[in-house]
Formats: structure tokens, sequence, C-alpha cells
């Protein structure tokens, strides 16, 4: 922890206050969390060494992080401690990542491919055009964090200039009237390669999510297939089915 931290937590202790120290203590670090002071993933100290530095008994440090994991805001995870836990929520059934997570971070981009290529495996992309498909590949980041690897293949009618796209495809395709319908996900565990689960920061046999998404237009063309390898440490993901009685 680093010692602007210990400091602002130390002012805000008040041991004259009625409110037990605990609970003091679980709001100051609560805040820290939900402001992303702390960062999810990042590693408390002990309660050991929290006791020491902090100059709150060890009882008073067990209560208050008792207390944050209750809200599920820290979790103990085996062989590193208490790690911060604040998730990207991100619902399936809900639009783009880019719409989705701005209201939760700062997203960005590492592009690692956008061009045209020729659409040589229709079936295996299942999209049949004649035409040339764009391919999109890249890394997203939330806070500078690389949580997903991204790969996206668009018929060119639908992004003739993969080149210039910056940002959100949903938002150009949004600006360039194209619907979007329908939306078909598949899910499984995967295990990453060496390039892979280095450019998401994690080891090689870290199970990952890999997502592979099939869109359509209200004509019932594909407009979009692809995969997305998820850090499942950074993700909860969510869905909402409407159920056919």
């Amino acid at each position: 922890m680093e010692q602007h931290f210990i400091k602002h937590i130390k002012n805000k202790i008040d041991v004259n206050a009625s409110t037990p120290l605990y609970l003091q203590l679980k709001n100051i670090l609560e805040e820290l969390i939900k402001n992303k002071t702390f960062k999810h993933g990042s590693v408390l100290p002990s309660e050991r060494k929290l006791s020491e530095i902090l100059g709150l008994s060890r009882v008073t440090i067990v209560k208050a992080l008792a207390e944050l994991t209750e809200l599920n805001l820290v979790i103990k995870k085996h062989g590193k401690g208490t790690v911060i836990n604040l998730p990207i929520d991100y619902n399936l059934s809900g639009g783009g990542f880019s719409s989705q997570l701005k209201q939760q971070g700062v997203v960005s981009n590492r592009w690692l491919i956008r061009e045209l290529i020729a659409n040589k495996h229709p079936q295996k992309l299942e999209i049949n055009c004649d035409q040339r498909i764009a391919k999109l590949k890249r890394v997203r980041l939330v806070d500078g964090m690389p949580v997903s690897i991204e790969t996206t293949y668009i018929p060119e009618q639908f992004l003739p200039r993969p080149d210039l796209l910056e940002e959100s495809l949903y938002g150009y395709w949004e600006q360039q009237g194209i619907d979007i319908d329908v939306q078909e996900y598949t899910l499984a565990i995967y295990r990453p390669t060496i390039e892979e689960a280095t450019m998401l920061k994690v080891s090689p046999n870290f199970p990952l999510m890999k997502i592979k998404l099939k869109t359509y237009n209200k004509s019932g063309d594909v407009i979009e297939c692809g995969s997305i390898i998820c850090n499942t440490d950074y993700y909860h993901f969510k869905f909402n089915v409407k159920v056919a009685l």
C-alpha cells in the first residue's frame, strides 16, 4: 500500500467518533475501491501489516475486511491474500463493449489488425459473400489493463474502411444506419497461447473464457462473426433472456 494511501486512511480515522473503528476503516476502503483508487486485482497488505502501518488493532482490521468481503469488494485468494474485487459488468445481450464499459472505466484499444482480406474460408467464417471482408483484431483495455483479445470478421459492405475505425464498431454502424437484430453466442473455457497470455498478462495455463459470436442484421445477413478471449478475473458476465412460455 502506497504511503499517500496510508496517510489518507490515517487522516480519515477518528478515534473519538461514535462510529466503531472497523466501520470507519471499512467505509474508507470501500470508497477507495469504488472510485478505483485501488485497482481490481491489486493485493492489500496482510492483516498483520495493515495493523502495524495503520496503528489499529488486528481485530479492527479483520472485522473491516470481513465487511468488505460481505460486499464482495475484496476476496481471499490462496497464495496472494486479500485481493480487490471490482470486475467489469458485461451484459452479452446489452450492446457493444465500448458503450457498456465506458461507464465503468477508461476504455481503449491496442490495434493489431485493421485490414481488408480475401474471404478464402466462407464456410468457416459463416460469411457467404464473394467480396472481401474486414478483419479486426485488438486488445481491449480498461483503465490501461488488458482484459480481452477480440478478433472480428465483417463483410466489406458493412465496414469498407477498417483502417479508419478507431473506437466502437457498433457506434460506427449506428452512424451508418446499420441495425443489429440478432446475436448468437457460444462460451467455453479456453487455454491461451503463449502470445495471448503475454498480451493479457496472465500465465499460459491460466483458464480464460472464449466467446464466439455471430451478428445478424434485420435482413438476416451475417454482418459480423468472430471471437473474444476474456480474462475472467476482470469480467462479471450477465445475460438478459426473454423466456417464452
